[in-house]
């Protein structure tokens, strides 16, 4: 019997039986077996041998591994390495579980495990879930979480280069009971005589709540895969949520030159689908289209970032790719695999063909050097990780990361974005990471899916995926649609433009711009520039998380966003003393109005409570409060909390000095106690009875104030 504890978690291994237990403060939390699996059959029944390797890891956890080798005479095709096999577990159905989706838009969240999300329809099941895990079983993928009175198990794969790991649950709808299987798939590998093999390392953590935990896996993981993260977020303009794919060069053409009158500052200008004759022949133009070079040169000499989508792996069964190189395609006896509804029937591309390897470096090196775009946006990439018959005796991870991997070669430092992709079998390959459903010019649609286009099910994802943000990858909400001509409401825009700017992820604006008035500019204007993280508050505890935090470590000061998901007005509250430490127990609030067309306004000291509008926000920006001038907030949703780097107030000479590291000036909120007034200084500034708004210019900055 092997025994390991590290803090409150221990892991009990017998290699007799292949029994395995763990304990969370002596409560046991799984009690199941160790278990390889080669055509169905057990290690005893193939010549298939087992070792496991349990071991102390960081910080209060433990390290769990299986290794395989073939001690038989013929090969082994290798099914699935189970380093839990059916444990039994106290969690019931009132208990919660952390479930991560698939790829991108598979959704992801807590729920109790009495719940689940809705079934996908057969026609979105290829694009949205796992097909090779269990029809009957709820899956979570790389990680998961169970949490009840129990007390908390996380677990996570480390290393997703080989396998799309998962996690299956079953809640016994009589008893509400359940179980849970933690596997590393092997797709069917062949092992060869004498050959081993070795599962990734399951972290396993009784010690720890649900968001610490999650986030060291994903530092863990980060750092065994190479995770790329940009140095700062894009901005910038995406034709697709107003052109779809009647986009011409012309669209284009016409928003740089709005994006330039308008002033925002907005680095990217992201041409999507619609410019290519069809989903696999890439290089081959649509109409409205002539000269991909010219196209990106005229965005180029505007100032901006040229970006391009692409969905390299997905392929449209009427194309010239499909008719002239059927042997390219993913197959399943003979025929190829449905990969999901888009443009009549689409497949798959085998990464594994070599020849398919040889067209995916000269098409982007075509996009890249030819055509010379600097960001690419890759989609629907769930496809080479299909199950299907390959060329090459890969696993589905390692066929999806070799496409991957050729793309990386051919494009070098050029910005990856990933989408509709597998989540944690993408570290170390995409610089950003879309992490929700695409958003969609409504809320909500027909039918209760949590995965298809909705602003909704992003949002959803948004809240829950924010754990990967720099340390996986940087995070890609998707665009900001501020248009009056969707079906959205006032408050859902801003409540999309709260999370995008308390968030810090991408922020891309998907908007025709002269469509956009006067109250959606300015909404938009008051996401930028982005900051550089933020964390969700309430994350485990429900569905749809409700508050959002941005710190400012320049001044304690934070940015608060509430917000009401429900589909009926709700009274929400913010108690400032929750946020900061102030010297009297109160904190100053700047609130952030949740009126589209008014400014931030306002100095308090105690609760603030609001009646808000279906799926809308309230926005306070908090600071500790003193008796002297000081920053309270800014024009800025998320209060400039990365862009003030440094505060300092001199009492010989009644100065605020703030330092800015932003582009561009930028409006912020001092609070002016007691009968504190701003020096006049001949700029554009106006005093009220208690904030003062001034504009700091990138650097360092003195306000000077007197106290009459």
């Amino acid at each position: 019997m092997t025994r390991v504890t590290a803090g409150e978690t221990t892991v009990e291994y017998d290699p007799e039986t292949g029994g395995l237990a763990v304990f969370g403060d002596g409560t046991r939390l799984l009690d199941g077996r160790v278990v390889a699996t080669g055509h169905g059959h057990t290690g005893a029944d193939t010549g298939l041998r087992t070792t496991v390797d349990c071991r102390s890891a960081a910080d209060g956890t433990v390290d769990l591994r299986l290794g395989v080798e073939n001690r038989g005479s013929d090969p082994i095709q290798l099914d699935e390495l189970r380093l839990v096999d059916r444990a039994t577990t106290p969690f019931g159905s009132d208990d919660r579980v952390y479930e991560h989706g698939y790829q991108s838009w598979s959704p992801t969240s807590t729920l109790r495990l009495g719940e689940n999300f809705p079934d996908e329809s057969d026609r979105a099941r290829p694009q949205m879930v796992d097909l090779a895990a269990p029809a009957d079983a709820r899956t979570s993928h790389a990680v998961i979480g169970l949490a009840g009175d129990a007390g908390t198990l996380t677990l996570g794969f480390l290393d997703h280069a080989e396998y799309l790991s998962r996690f299956e649950l079953h809640t016994d709808a009589d008893t509400g009971e359940t179980s849970l299987t933690a596997t590393c798939p092997a797709d069917g590998v062949t092992l060869a005589p004498g050959e081993s093999r070795e599962s990734s390392a399951l972290r396993i953590d009784a010690t720890h709540d649900l968001t610490a935990a999650l986030v060291a896996i994903a530092e863990a993981v980060a750092d065994l895969m190479d995770a790329r993260v940009l140095d700062s977020a894009p901005t910038g303009w995406c034709s697709w949520y107003h052109y779809f794919t009647d986009v011409t060069a012309d669209d284009v053409a016409e928003n740089v030159a709005a994006i330039d009158d308008w002033g925002v500052p907005l680095d990217l200008v992201q041409l999507d689908d619609g410019y290519e004759a069809a989903f696999g022949d890439w290089r081959t133009l649509a109409a409205g289209f002539d000269d991909m070079r010219a196209l990106r040169d005229s965005v180029v000499d505007a100032g901006h970032t040229p970006g391009l989508w692409l969905a390299p792996f997905y392929v449209q069964a009427d194309s010239l790719l499909a008719q002239e190189h059927p042997e390219w395609l993913l197959t399943r006896d003979g025929e190829p695999v449905d990969a999901g509804a888009r443009h009549g029937p689409m497949y798959a591309l085998d990464t594994t063909h070599p020849e398919v390897e040889a067209w995916l470096t000269e098409t982007f090196e075509t996009v890249v050097d030819d055509w010379g775009f600097d960001y690419l946006k890759l989609d629907f990439l769930y496809c080479a990780a299909l199950p299907g018959d390959r060329h090459g005796d890969l696993t589905r991870a390692e066929a999806y990361r070799h496409g991957m991997e050729t793309i990386r070669e051919a494009v070098g430092e050029t910005t990856i974005l990933g989408c509709g992709a597998p989540q944690f079998a993408s570290v170390g390959l995409v610089d950003a990471m879309r992490i929700g459903p695409d958003t969609a010019p409504y809320w909500r649609r027909g039918g209760d899916s949590a995965s298809q286009p909705a602003h909704e099910n992003a949002v959803r994802n948004v809240l829950n995926r924010q754990l990967w943000h720099r340390r996986l990858w940087l995070n890609d909400p998707d665009c900001q649609l501020v248009r009056t001509t969707t079906d959205l409401t006032a408050a859902e825009r801003e409540s999309f433009a709260a999370l995008v700017a308390l968030l810090g992820g991408t922020n891309v604006l998907s908007d025709a711009i002269r469509e956009i008035d006067a109250p959606g500019r300015r909404l938009f204007e008051r996401t930028l520039p982005p900051v550089e993280t933020g964390r969700v508050a309430d994350f485990g505890e429900r569905e749809f998380p409700q508050t959002v935090v941005a710190e400012r470590p320049a001044d304690g000061g934070r940015a608060v966003a509430v917000c009401n998901w429900h589909d009926e007005s709700q009274l929400v509250a913010v108690d400032p003393s929750e946020y900061v430490d102030a010297e009297d127990g109160v904190g100053v609030v700047a609130l952030a109005s949740g009126d589209e067309d008014a400014p931030p306004a306002g100095l308090h000291a105690d609760r603030i409570e609001r009646d808000l509008p279906p799926h809308g926000v309230l926005v306070v920006h908090v600071a500790p409060a003193r008796d002297r001038p000081h920053l309270a907030g800014a024009d800025h949703l998320a209060g400039a909390v990365s862009q003030v780097t440094a505060t300092e107030w001199d009492a010989d000479s009644g100065t605020l000095s703030v330092t800015l590291d932003a582009d561009r000036p930028m409006d912020l909120l001092v609070a002016t106690p007691r009968a504190w007034r701003l020096v006049p200084s001949g700029g554009d500034t106006t005093s009220e009875p208690t904030t003062t708004r001034v504009t700091a210019t990138p650097g360092e900055n003195h306000f000077d104030f007197f106290e009459p």
